[in-house]
């Protein structure tokens, strides 16, 4: 597991999920940017507190994120082709809402 620190923008709204237990989750995708043509999009879930702020955006707003970066690889279900990418499991999460608050404090 590596930790990371990730900024990108949210391809589509999220979703605040309720788990058999009674906890909170917020699946997520992220484009970022990495100086490539294409952006990298990462998936990732966040629990809790993140999850509740998280939950709160929709598409294209902007996230920074911190938590634990794992690879991945799947098949394509249409090609069968082997597919690479990243998933990351959030500790803590930043919006420009959350900013916006503590410069209203």
């Amino acid at each position: 597991m590596i930790d990371a620190l990730i900024n990108g923008k949210l391809i589509k709204d999220t979703v605040l999920r309720s788990s058999a237990n009674g906890n909170n989750f917020c699946n997520f995708m992220l484009t970022v940017s990495t100086g490539e043509p294409i952006p990298m999009v990462i998936t990732g879930i966040a629990f809790n507190e993140a999850a509740e702020k998280i939950a709160k955006l929709k598409k294209g707003d902007a996230l920074a994120i911190t938590g634990a970066l794992k690879p991945s690889t799947w098949q394509d279900k249409t090609t069968g082709e082997t597919k690479h990418g990243l998933n990351v499991t959030v500790s803590d999460c930043l919006s420009v809402y959350d900013v916006k608050k503590r410069k209203a404090v």
